[in-house]
């Protein structure tokens, strides 16, 4: 099994509006760590775009949560978070409006607090973690979510998301969200875009944006650009654009992760992911290839008042 992931950041400077390109879907290739679609004129486009093929998937909250934003703090903007996507209304030919078929389910605290991925049928648990006392992804690094899939088909295997805790203060949870803080909802809709397979956008506007300005808000609310791509991932007719405009149905409901459901983390060394920039590792044990890749969000340098 394969590994790398995803950040979000702290931008150091603005970004100049541009025409309206598509939105950008995290593929199988890695893209190069300094990959800025605003830069490099758009998508990162090599290999294979991801997606959940299920028709519902999971995730946890790690039971401690964080000193700085409570369990139950936690859970409801997260749940938020992910309702921002899974909610989404899109266009059905002219016949109506509908969502996104899509949905995300909080199965409940867990004891794990790893990212990792447990291969030949072992249990499995998407976790959602906070890294109070060490960050170890760069100080402008504000989330970073892991995902691991299907080299081949693109099909995703499981997710798990960090938030720094460490860098990002002060947090806001509520409004109004001071003109110095980090809005904790807009810092987890990103890395839930993440989550379900979308990619950095070139829109500076965009959920899906890879900067975000401290003391802003607009990260929490989708934009065209973010609804057309989880409506085109996800069809509301329940089928999944995968490779080459082709599409596969999505089965019934079942958020069990792959494997089965775990609130433990799996012991054995070959299962943990590797942080994008990493070199990355495999084994043969999985018919179809197994990659984790990653998407951050990072933060914008403050500029000094003159």
């Amino acid at each position: 099994m394969a590994t790398a992931a995803f950040a979000f950041a702290l931008a150091s400077g603005a970004a100049a509006p541009r025409t309206a390109h598509a939105f950008c879907r995290t593929m199988t290739e890695r893209a190069p760590a300094d990959y800025d679609a605003v830069a490099n004129g758009g998508c990162f486009a090599k290999g294979v775009p991801l997606f959940w093929r299920n028709s519902c998937v999971s995730y946890n909250i790690q039971q401690s949560a964080s000193r700085k934003v409570s369990y139950e703090d936690a859970s409801n903007l997260l749940s938020t978070a992910f309702t921002r996507w899974t909610g989404a209304t899109c266009p059905t030919n002219g016949e109506g409006r509908s969502r996104a078929s899509i949905d995300v389910r909080d199965l409940g605290p867990v004891e794990c607090a790893k990212v990792e991925y447990a291969k030949n049928g072992l249990p499995n648990v998407n976790v959602v973690v906070f890294r109070d006392d060490k960050w170890d992804y760069g100080p402008q690094v504000l989330g970073l979510t892991t995902v691991s899939f299907d080299k081949e088909t693109g099909e995703l295997f499981g997710a798990d998301m960090e938030i720094n805790m460490v860098n990002m203060q002060p947090i806001a949870l509520r409004d109004p969200v001071p003109s110095n803080a980090y809005d904790f909802l807009s810092v987890v809709t990103h890395e839930a875009g993440h989550f379900l397979g979308m990619g950095h956008s070139d829109q500076p506007e965009a959920t899906m944006f890879a900067r975000y300005d401290p003391g802003t808000t607009r990260m929490r609310i989708l934009t065209d650009d973010d609804v057309n791509g989880i409506c085109t991932v996800y069809r509301p007719d329940g089928d999944r654009a995968v490779l080459n405009g082709k599409v596969t149905a999505a089965p019934q409901c079942d958020p069990t992760p792959r494997g089965g459901f775990t609130r433990t983390c799996d012991d054995a060394p070959e299962s943990c992911a590797v942080p994008e920039g990493l070199p990355s590792r495999g084994t043969s044990g999985l018919a179809a290839f197994v990659v984790v890749l990653g998407g951050a969000l990072v933060a914008r340098r403050r500029r000094p008042r003159r």
